[in-house]
């Protein structure tokens, strides 16, 4: 990841004090913490790969029986469980409700466990589930697939709720669409995505893009995840 980079850089400076070549490691560390931190960069990277926001007029004149929401929106492993504590990935879920009271979709396929080998109650489609009815969402409308521990299996776990004939309306991240929709395509699904947590913004250049910024580190880590990720996926047959 881009922090990693940066200070395993600095940290070699300083390790090797006998290294001739040593002020190279320091202006390396310098150059990369400019290029990560640098927001206009970030925002453009990110831009480039995300799917964009789909026509939500058009979308409104098809129709879906299923809508496919993937989890990854949730901190399952905070106290107390009274209540479902929500990530920057929240965007997932309130879009999905609002598509289903649109009646864009009749019917919420929720896809994600998540469990480990010594919490076994951590299925994050249950979470999601139990947050849905609290807030009275139509139970009847909700399919749970709480066994897949990632997005290759999210796809092959939907054959078994889901017609490959039926068009879907995928549900996920705008930065995990590109690896999502490759997943559910290799899977024979005819899948219409649905992107959603935008973390870019599209206003013109203005100065704060330049200067040092977190934000900026946010993104180049989820642009590293996903890239990371798809040449995996793709290197194994699964996209």
């Amino acid at each position: 990841m881009p922090a990693t980079l940066i200070g395993l850089a600095w940290l070699a400076f300083f390790i090797f004090r006998k290294w001739k070549f040593r002020k190279y490691l320091a202006i390396l560390g310098f150059a990369l913490f400019i290029i990560f931190t640098n927001d206009f960069l970030a925002n453009w990277f990110l831009k480039a790969w995300q799917t964009e926001a789909a026509n939500l007029e058009s979308i409104k004149n098809q129709k879906f029986t299923y809508g496919v929401l993937l989890t990854g929106m949730t901190n399952t492993l905070k106290e107390p469980k009274d209540r479902v504590y929500f990530n920057q990935n929240a965007d997932r879920i309130l879009q999905a409700i609002m598509l289903h009271q649109q009646g864009i979709i009749d019917t919420l396929y929720i896809s994600g466990g998540g469990a480990t080998a010594l919490r076994k109650d951590l299925q994050e489609a249950r979470v999601i589930s139990n947050y849905l009815e609290s807030i009275q969402f139509p139970m009847d409308k909700v399919i749970l697939e709480d066994q897949s521990r990632n997005t290759v299996e999210s796809a092959r776990f939907a054959s078994a709720y889901i017609s490959s004939q039926t068009e879907i309306l995928l549900i996920t991240s705008a930065s995990h669409m590109p690896r999502a929709l490759g997943c559910f395509k290799k899977e024979d699904f005819r899948v219409q995505p649905y992107p959603t947590v935008f973390l870019t913004n599209d206003e013109m250049i203005n100065p704060s893009m330049f200067l040092p910024s977190d934000d900026a580190l946010l993104k180049w880590n989820i642009l590293f995840k996903e890239w990371m990720g798809y040449s995996a996926y793709w290197i194994a047959g699964y996209l």
